[in-house]
């Protein structure tokens, strides 16, 4: 082909056909730059390709994430719940009856006290989509929203859970190390209790202990709230990644 087109270079100077030769020399140059510009384009497009697969296998391993998480959620938000925050409800119940014969409940509701249920979420793929820049290549707004408000979101349990494990070492433990035996109202088979409390009534007029339990009930139900929003999160986020995976499904 270079050679087809250097004869005809060749032959037109030899004929003194200066203006013909010009003209070819400019549409050379146009099939040149044209060439150039399809060569272009076509990397161009098997760049873009690749980077859609990437991301594409990156929103798969995201979604995996997230339902492996989902899974989680729901079974901490209900055992904070019908457990941690009813038990103390339950402690609550019994300071306001001053009944005597059911004080001595208190042995077994009071360990819900000191039960601190962390709401933090290790979701390493989602982090590094983000933390590595591919937020600025999602074409989907909501979705691209969803993903910051989920890393929001991550970020927001550790300051829950800075907050519930502050009350428990600064307020909670100090209270029971002082008024209770902690190895029988927590009744673990590492601890042994030796001197045992008998007489729970003492705590129908202790203002401090039900200051205590009404504090810890608001940090556990924030933590139910939070897990409910961040459960409802992950259930959008999912449904706006599995839409993206079909649609690159749909257009390999």
């Amino acid at each position: 082909m270079i050679h087809f087109f250097r004869r005809i270079r060749q032959k037109l100077l030899k004929e003194n056909r200066l203006p013909k030769y010009l003209l070819y020399a400019l549409g050379e140059i146009a099939l040149v730059m044209i060439g150039i510009l399809l060569a272009l384009q076509v990397n161009n497009w098997n760049s873009q390709r690749l980077e859609n697969d990437e991301i594409a296998i990156r929103y798969s391993r995201i979604h995996d994430e997230i339902t492996s998480t989902l899974e989680q959620v729901g079974r901490k938000a209900l055992l904070i719940d019908s457990i941690v925050v009813s038990n103390n409800r339950k402690s609550l119940s019994v300071l306001k009856s001053r009944d005597p014969d059911s004080v001595q409940s208190l042995h077994n509701t009071l360990s819900s006290l000191s039960s601190v249920i962390t709401v933090t979420y290790d979701m390493p793929a989602t982090t590094e989509f983000l933390e590595e820049g591919y937020a600025s290549k999602i074409d989907n707004p909501l979705l691209k929203d969803l993903l910051l408000r989920l890393k929001r979101s991550l970020s927001f349990a550790n300051t829950v859970d800075n907050y519930s494990n502050t009350q428990l070492n600064t307020l909670i433990e100090p209270y029971m190390m002082k008024h209770l035996n902690y190895a029988q109202i927590i009744k673990s088979s590492r601890m042994i209790p030796i001197n045992k409390v008998e007489d729970f009534t003492p705590f129908f007029d202790d203002l401090e202990l039900e200051n205590l339990i009404n504090l810890k009930i608001e940090a556990d139900r924030t933590k139910v709230n939070y897990l409910t929003g961040f459960k409802n999160l992950l259930e959008a986020t999912a449904g706006e990644i599995e839409k993206e995976l079909q649609e690159h499904n749909d257009n390999s």
